[in-house]
């Protein structure tokens, strides 16, 4: 583990995640929907490090770029196929239910802050049993990148200080995020798909268990 030497950001007594490749390893799942809807309505064959170039606003976000004004169709293929597959994807990383749990036994504030859409997010929410842990829960934009707005949503919700809360995230615009809207950043690098990497800026973990360790330390009953 390494991270920032300040505990400017200290105590914690909010605790917020993002979801594909943090407390779920979705991303798959996310990449193949694409690339059947962009295919269904006529469009290219996307690689996986295409799609990626596409990431940052919501999936119908997403396919408006891919395929202009075919997206709602495209859309409604790729919710049927996030759907359809999904089982495969139900299980949440080892640890999170037991930390998030942990968390909410002890007084501090569970959230979720994720760029998908809504419509995706609420199916994953479901499928995984994830709701219950959940004080707040903020999805992505259609036009690009807007978790810091989220996290700030959630944070102002709360009625917490930027100081008293952390953001867990796998990719480095995740962190970005938590150093745009003043969170502790806390980087998820247990899933094969993270991106995210050591920086004086933030934390990074390479293991929930981990992750849970720092934050028994850190975190404000």
């Amino acid at each position: 583990m390494t991270g920032p030497g300040t505990t400017k950001h200290l105590p914690i007594r909010g605790v917020i995640f993002d979801f594909d490749g943090t407390v779920a390893d979705t991303l798959r799942l996310v990449i193949s929907g694409f690339q059947e809807a962009v295919v269904s309505v006529g469009g290219p064959r996307f690689s996986d490090a295409d799609v990626y170039d596409f990431f940052g606003p919501t999936e119908a976000g997403m396919l408006r770029r891919a395929v202009g004004d075919l997206w709602p169709e495209a859309y409604r293929v790729y919710l049927e196929a996030y759907e359809r597959d999904h089982g495969a994807y139900d299980q949440l990383f080892d640890g999170v239910v037991d930390l998030m749990a942990s968390l909410r036994s002890r007084g501090i504030r569970v959230g979720l802050v994720t760029g998908k859409g809504r419509d995706s997010a609420e199916i994953s929410v479901r499928r995984t049993g994830l709701g219950p842990l959940l004080e707040a829960f903020e999805t992505g934009s259609d036009d690009g990148l807007a978790k810091a707005h989220g996290i700030t949503r959630v944070r102002e919700a709360w009625g917490l200080a930027p100081s008293e809360v952390a953001y867990v995230g796998d990719t480095p615009d995740d962190m970005k995020s938590c150093l745009e809207a003043g969170v502790t950043g806390l980087g998820a690098a247990w899933a094969k798909t993270a991106s995210v990497v050591a920086d004086p800026r933030w934390h990074c973990f390479g293991s929930v268990a981990d992750l849970a360790s720092w934050l028994d330390k850190h975190i404000h009953e």
